[in-house]
């Protein structure tokens, strides 16, 4: 029987595994429990234990993968920010794992400029959030510099994003029923700005990762648009593949 202790629930799932993986229990290359076997020996429910794998993930200290499950790849914390998903529902329980500090929230409008970067037509007005994101647990170094777009359709949740510490997305689809049903992601590679560095402590012109996310609703409609640029040393992307069986 596990012992009850006044912190959230997730926290009891985390540290157990943390505390098992540094110690070697569950050495590198090794599959943790299944979140089935870690809900019945806590007590929890799967949201729980997909937080607490999440924290885990965001170290650096496991991959995660709907086929084959959470796999330990490092034995101590990874200053790197390592991250893995397969689907709409893995990438926001990972956005949740990190913290977005808001740097400024305004109301633009799409230029011809703008429009073919971000998706929305020319004259629609839209919300701009820019942020700097961190772990949940403080970093020496912050992960990425952020900018998301969303329709001011939606400009009801502004109030909220400083304090919610949850996904904008998920704020959207709580107050207006608007559910993702798909994200279309690209990555690129280019130099940071000067500015951009400044920001996030990193070496001006040093080489950054460039991932862009289109957020799509259940008739295709483009509602929220994303932009995290990533110093390259702090960002590293993994993605098991299994045999298909079939």
């Amino acid at each position: 029987m596990v012992k009850k202790q006044s912190q959230p629930k997730y926290r009891i799932v985390e540290d157990y595994l943390r505390a098992r993986i540094s110690s070697g229990e569950f050495p590198v290359d090794s599959l943790l429990p299944t979140e089935e076997n870690l809900c019945a020996r806590f007590g929890v429910s799967r949201a729980t234990v997909r937080t607490a794998l999440s924290n885990i993930q965001a170290d650096g200290l496991i991959v995660r993968s709907a086929a084959i499950g959470s796999r330990v790849v490092n034995a101590v914390r990874n200053q790197s920010f390592q991250a893995g998903w397969s689907s709409v529902e893995d990438l926001l329980q990972y956005t949740k794992s990190i913290r977005l500090n808001i740097i400024s929230i305004r109301e633009i409008m799409v230029d011809a400029d703008m429009a073919d970067e971000v998706g929305f037509p020319v004259g629609r007005s839209l919300v701009r959030v820019e942020g700097i994101r961190w772990n949940q647990e403080e970093t020496e170094e912050p992960i990425c510099h952020v900018e998301v777009y969303f329709d001011a359709l939606y400009n009801g949740v502004v109030d909220k994003i400083p304090d919610a510490r949850r996904p904008i997305a998920d704020l959207v689809e709580e107050q207006y029923q608007v559910r993702i049903e798909a994200i279309r992601q690209e990555v690129s590679a280019r130099l940071l700005s000067p500015e951009t560095a400044e920001m996030l402590q990193a070496k001006e012109n040093g080489p950054s990762l460039l991932i862009k996310r289109w957020y799509f609703d259940h008739a295709n409609n483009i509602f929220q648009m994303s932009r995290s640029e990533y110093p390259a040393e702090r960002f590293r992307y993994v993605l098991d593949f299994g045999r298909s069986h079939d």
